[in-house]
């Protein structure tokens, strides 16, 4: 066999065959290196260049942390994540195609200009309301940003700036559209109301019992219980874990020793500083401040004298420019005027306005917030380390109640709505916190009797199975059991009924030519007339379903609205149009806040066809690894 394959090397058509065979095997094998020659982390180009998913995903987390702050630690959900990663990438998207049209514009920020803008900024100035360049360096390090790449971004922003200034400085709200708007928003009317209160009629006696059986056939959506499941549930979340953690001391010293930042306070005052040349200067400053002088008199004041007044807001020790002030600062009473200390500097005379004790907390203050939290932190490593089998178990078509006992597992069986309520109308006995019972629920009403139980990633760490053993659909209850309900519904049917007659009979009445004092006094009713209301500022008297049909009605019209408390009858009295001479501040705002919003839809409209014309494409899947 040997020397047939031998002999068959020596034919050309065998031997290119062979090669063929190589070239397969070696593509095989190394067919993840072909793959990826050309693939990179692009999640969107713009005029074929890439905005990297690093760069995305940087952004994407900052605006997580913002979130986060705003929310208290809570954690966003999917669709808020989502949102924030489009958001990261349209701001990329738009960064870099500004960045473009700048540079095609030939749009470039002087330097002083640009040097003017960073020393403005107030997050970079130091004591004395000076740019700092150690403030500046410690910003920046504490962001994570470098003096070269920060500058360039406040160049970008400012290159930026001068082509949107150019594009919508033009942007004016017409007069005709401001004062159609001022008419709208502040035109003010009046009217007459009457009030057929539900509970000013006596309810009628039941009827006999062939009635209410009537009644009960005719609404059967008044008296059925809503769809059921029974269903069985199984959780394994971390805050259930914890209360069962042990935390040792050793831990808790450990641990508080690590946060000591946190239960560390640093003294702090806020005070307001003058600075004289001379001690006989200081005196008479001094003098004046302490007979009742407020703060801007005393600068007024410092400044005839060639003294200098500051103020320093919840300072430490050592931003104070003289170690012998901030002795003297934090020696001193809140509220008074102290001083005079000297220092090469001049003539301190001061007033502390507000006053941070230093301090540490000791352990024994927060053991018991620190030792909830290691707890909560080891029952997730218990979550994380049981997880795996109990998904295990379940593809293995393991029921929920032949589960394992030592997964740590909270177990519960019932009957629910899709509110989450049993069949008596309380709340069904779901553990966890408000946001894993609302996924517990709607995974209940989701899953049909005979699925197979799978695991679902729940909120905080937690995860849950449902298994659903039965469904009821809505029923109509037996008579027997809603009896008193149903004559409940019956008297109240009737009262309304009573009261939209009487209503019905005043609004004839005043369409027919009477006026409804007339017509309210004939059937014993009082008469309230109520205060201007416009769109905006409306009253508790005048119904919130009425203030929009008031508003599109003729003067002396009149119309009924029915509210939650009976029947309102009203004939509109008064249509007082506004005085653009006596709201001039209002007429400045509509029309201040209608040229914003026309300059931002002008923006809006140039960012869209910078995308257009730049063919920007955006890599779905990459973009949903930024969010993972």
């Amino acid at each position: 066999m040997l020397s047939n394959i031998r002999n068959w090397l020596d034919n050309w058509i065998v031997r290119g065959l062979f090669f063929a065979l190589i070239l397969v095997f070696v593509f095989w094998g190394i067919s993840n290196v072909v793959t990826l020659i050309g693939a990179n982390d692009s999640v969107a180009t713009v005029a074929g260049i890439s905005i990297s998913a690093p760069s995305v995903q940087q952004s994407y987390q900052q605006s997580l942390t913002s979130y986060e702050a705003q929310n208290n630690g809570a954690q966003p959900s999917p669709a808020i994540r989502s949102q924030l990663a489009n958001q990261a990438l349209g701001q990329a998207i738009d960064h870099l195609a500004m960045a473009r049209e700048v540079a095609h514009l030939g749009v470039a920020a002087p330097p002083d200009a640009l040097r003017a803008q960073v020393y403005a900024m107030q997050v970079f100035q130091g004591t004395g309301g000076v740019f700092d360049k150690t403030v500046f360096a410690q910003v920046l390090q504490q962001n994570g940003l470098t003096p070269n790449s920060f500058m360039a971004e406040a160049r970008d922003s400012m290159n930026a700036q001068q082509v949107v200034d150019a594009i919508s400085a033009g942007e004016q709200a017409p007069t005709p559209l401001v004062m159609q708007i001022f008419n709208y928003v502040g035109q003010q009317r009046q009217a007459q109301l009457v009030h057929l209160p539900f509970a000013a009629v006596s309810p009628p006696p039941l009827p006999a019992t062939p009635v209410l059986e009537r009644y009960w056939t005719n609404h059967p959506e008044l008296f059925s219980s809503p769809p059921m499941r029974d269903a069985q549930i199984i959780i394994l979340s971390p805050a259930l874990l914890a209360k069962d953690e042990t935390v040792t001391p050793a831990a808790l010293q450990e641990a508080y020793a690590q946060q000591a930042d946190q239960y560390t306070t640093i003294a702090k005052r806020s005070v307001e500083i003058i600075t004289a040349p001379d001690a006989a200067s200081a005196a008479s400053l001094q003098t004046a401040w302490a007979n009742g002088a407020d703060w801007a008199a005393m600068k007024a004041a410092a400044a005839k004298v060639n003294a200098t007044g500051v103020t320093f807001d919840h300072a430490t020790e050592a931003q104070f420019p003289s170690p012998v002030l901030a002795k003297a600062v934090f020696a001193a009473t809140p509220g008074q005027v102290s001083g005079p200390v000297q220092s090469p500097l001049g003539t301190y005379i001061f007033k502390v306005t507000d006053a941070v004790a230093g301090g540490v907390q000791p352990l024994a203050a927060v053991a018991p917030q620190l030792k909830q939290q290691l707890a909560l932190s080891q029952a997730h490593a218990q979550v994380d380390k049981r997880v795996n089998e109990l998904q295990d178990d379940l593809a293995a078509n393991t029921s929920l109640d032949k589960l394992p006992g030592n997964l740590g597992l909270v177990a519960v069986q019932g009957t629910m709505d899709a509110q989450g309520m049993t069949i008596d109308g309380t709340p069904a006995p779901i553990p966890g916190g408000a946001d894993l019972r609302a996924a517990v629920i709607k995974a209940v009403f989701a899953a049909h009797k005979g699925d197979q139980p799978s695991l679902i990633n729940g909120p905080d760490g937690s995860y849950f199975a449902v298994s659903v053993t039965k469904e009821m659909p809505a029923a109509v209850r037996p008579f027997a059991q809603v009896s008193a309900q149903v004559g409940k519904a019956w008297i109240a049917e009737q009262t309304e009924r009573t009261q939209e007659a009487a209503a019905a009979g005043l609004l004839a009445a005043v369409k027919a030519g009477t006026t409804l004092d007339q017509a309210a006094n004939a059937a014993g009713l009082s008469i309230e007339m109520s205060p201007p209301i416009s769109r905006i500022d409306q009253s508790p008297v005048v119904p919130a379903n009425l203030v929009p049909i008031l508003f599109s009605m003729k003067k002396g019209h009149a119309t009924m609205v029915q509210t939650p408390d009976g029947f309102v009858v009203a004939v509109l009295t008064s249509i007082t149009p506004p005085d653009p001479t006596a709201d001039q501040a209002v007429v400045q705002r509509i029309a201040a806040a209608l040229s914003r919003n026309m300059k931002n839809d002008v923006v809006d409209s140039f960012a869209n066809a910078l995308r257009v014309r730049d063919h920007v494409t955006v890599n779905q899947k990459m973009l949903a690894q930024v969010t993972n």
